[in-house]
């Protein structure tokens, strides 16, 4: 590893076998991304490279919390994530026509290369874990643990129904069959 980005892998100085890389990620690795869905968060990140020749496997294991906004109720939320990926890293010419299609755990290197930076792919990989949707759990009793007073702000607008616009009464009447 360089002693300059910890996330530089170095592996043209290493031997044939399996190499672990430990990591902690947490808010100023998330700054480091614009744009990035994960803002604070702390995730331990194990990689386990395994040199064979003309070829390279990566597994990425994390685990740990991210704070994000629930989706009802717009308070933080603590969401807990658990991954794995592999990724397999070949050697060879690498032409624009592969780089296109190549599938998304192969990565083929020019033969010269002899370090890869993984920052963006542990990004990448925690970012596909985060949940489409996050909202607080419910309590025991099927209750929402979400902020009461926003919910009830919410329910006060949501139940008001508007009144019925009598323009379109003619277009209910419509038989579309």
């Amino acid at each position: 590893m360089s002693g300059q980005n910890p996330y530089l892998i170095e592996f043209g100085g290493l031997e044939d076998g399996v190499h672990e890389f430990e990591y902690t990620v947490d808010d100023s690795f998330f700054a480091r991304f614009e744009n990035s869905i994960v803002q604070h968060g702390e995730i331990d990140v194990l990689v386990t490279l395994e040199k064979e020749p003309g070829l390279l496997m990566m597994d990425f294991t994390f685990n740990g919390t991210i704070t994000t906004t629930c989706d009802r109720c717009l308070d933080d939320l603590e969401v807990e994530l658990e991954g794995y990926n592999e990724l397999i890293i070949k050697f060879g010419q690498v032409s624009p026509e592969e780089t296109e299609q190549s599938e998304v755990d192969i990565i083929t290197l020019p033969v010269r290369e002899h370090e890869l930076e993984i920052s963006e792919l542990i990004f990448e990989y925690i970012s596909l874990q985060v949940p489409i949707r996050n909202v607080h759990p419910d309590d025991e009793n099927g209750k929402s643990t979400c902020n009461a007073e926003v919910i009830k702000e919410m329910e006060k607008h949501l139940s008001n129904t508007p009144p019925d616009d009598h323009r379109w009464d003619a277009l209910k009447n419509i038989n579309l069959n």
